[in-house]
């Protein structure tokens, strides 16, 4: 696989899993209360947070594959497995299981009460770490693609690629959620869903081709 393939690959991979216009209505809920400034501020520690996870994990993914003793092609099989889920979800629509979870724990350990609207109630109400930063931003799904695409690379210079990948696909969200209002105005409901369903389609496509690359080469090691 060339450079360029590579990181088209990479960033396609990021943003259908990371999926910064589905993550739009779960940003502005949490931030509703903020002023620009303090949106801002968020969604800059959310992505400096996560960006800090993911290069872990680019960087020291095999590590922890050779730490558990689980080979390149179990956690190819694995990570198929886990965007097909995801792909199929986005597909028919359906809240995904990981963020509906999030919603869930974030409502039960901030309850909504009637001085929900006093902007002194929110000031150490910080959501950039936890939930926008880990696992919205940084979640189950982008961790699996970095540590699936780390061993792909086509250099040794393939790592430094990848954190440009997330780099990009990063940047490119924060672009999107701080005008998370603008595109909600613009695209509307309909027209989030629409681009979430093509998403879902590129995301259940590679996963079937994770799960192929995965295969094929234990069925190749057993007629050996």
């Amino acid at each position: 696989m060339g450079v360029t393939a590579f990181l088209l690959l990479s960033f396609s991979s990021l943003f259908a899993v990371i999926d910064p216009l589905g993550a739009i209505p779960f940003f502005s809920g949490l931030t509703s209360h903020m002023d620009i400034r303090q949106k801002r501020y968020t969604l800059i520690r959310a992505l400096a947070v996560a960006f800090g996870v993911l290069v872990v994990f680019v960087l020291a993914g095999r590590q922890v594959l050779e730490l558990f003793g689980i080979t390149v092609n179990a956690f190819r099989i694995a990570g198929g497995v886990i965007f097909f889920g995801i792909g199929l979800d986005m597909l028919q629509s359906r809240p995904r299981r990981w963020r509906t979870g999030i919603r869930r724990a974030y409502a039960a350990d901030n309850p909504p009460d009637e001085d929900e609207l006093d902007p002194e109630v929110h000031q150490g109400d910080d959501p950039s770490i936890t939930p926008l930063g880990i696992p919205l931003l940084a979640g189950p799904g982008s961790i699996t693609t970095v540590m699936v695409l780390a061993p792909q690379a086509p250099s040794p210079a393939g790592p430094f690629l990848l954190i440009t990948a997330v780099a990009a696909i990063l940047l490119a969200t924060g672009g999107i959620l701080m005008g998370a209002d603008e595109v909600l105005k613009r695209l509307g409901q309909t027209g989030l869903k629409i681009i979430e369903k093509l998403m879902g389609l590129l995301v259940t496509v590679i996963a079937v081709q994770l799960m192929i690359d995965g295969i094929v080469p234990l069925i190749q090691a057993m007629l050996v």
